[in-house]
C-alpha cells in the first residue's frame, strides 16, 4: 500500500548557512541532469532520462535537492519506498537511492542533515525503518553510513533479467553505475 508522497520541504543547514531541501520538478530537470551525470558516471543518458521522469511522475519516489541561500541547486538526495529490504521488519522502507554535493559543498556537514531530511520525508510516507547501500569496495561510503548510524546487514550480488518484450534503458555493465551509494570515485558525496 503506497501513500501519497508529501511534498513537504525539510530544511538542512550547517550553522551558518541556509539551505533548504524540496523535491525536484520538471523545472529542475536540466540541474538534476548535471549532477546525476556526475554521480552516476557512465550511465547512459536514456537511462537518466528515462528514471528521472519515472521520478517525477511516481507517488512512491523523489528526488530532494538541495538549494543554497541564492536558490541554487547544489545537490540531491533521491529517495524510494520498498516493500522489501534486507534487515527491515517490512514496508514500507524508506530507501536512500543516491546522495550528492557539488565540489565545493562538500566536507561541511552536510550530508547529516540531507539524511535527516530523507528521514523526515520517509516518516511522512508512515516508514518506521530506512535503508541505503554501498558498493562492496567502497570503504568511503560504507564509513559514511556507519557513522551516521546505518548497520550493515547483508552482502550480495545482485542480478536483473527484464521480463518484457521491449527492453529498458541498460544502465552500464560498469560496477561503477550499479549501486546506489558507491563509485569508485565515491558515490557519497556529503
Amino acid at each position: 500500500m503506497t501513500k501519497k508522497r508529501s511534498s513537504r520541504a525539510a530544511s538542512a543547514a550547517p550553522e551558518n548557512a541556509s539551505l533548504s531541501l524540496a523535491e525536484a520538478t520538471s523545472k529542475d530537470l536540466k540541474t538534476w541532469r548535471a549532477m546525476r551525470d556526475d554521480l552516476y558516471a557512465g550511465v547512459p543518458p536514456e537511462y537518466h532520462d528515462a528514471e528521472m521522469t519515472l521520478m517525477l511522475a511516481s507517488d512512491d519516489r523523489a528526488c530532494l535537492l538541495v538549494r543554497d541561500p541564492d536558490d541554487e541547486a547544489i545537490g540531491f538526495i533521491e529517495v524510494s519506498l520498498r516493500n522489501v529490504v534486507d534487515g527491515c521488519l517490512g514496508g514500507p522502507v524508506g530507501y536512500i537511492e543516491g546522495i550528492y554535493l557539488v565540489p565545493n559543498w562538500r566536507g561541511l556537514g552536510l550530508g547529516p542533515a540531507m539524511i535527516e531530511a530523507a528521514a523526515t520525508w520517509f516518516r511522512a510516507q508512515g516508514c518506521r525503518d530506512m535503508a541505503t547501500d554501498a558498493e562492496l569496495d567502497n570503504e568511503d561510503a560504507q564509513q559514511f553510513w556507519s557513522e551516521l548510524g546505518f548497520e550493515e546487514t547483508w552482502r550480495i550480488v545482485q542480478y536483473h533479467k527484464s521480463l518484457n518484450d521491449e527492453e529498458p534503458p541498460k544502465r552500464s555493465n560498469s560496477r561503477r553505475a550499479s549501486s546506489s551509494t558507491g563509485t569508485r570515485k565515491s558515490r557519497r558525496r556529503g
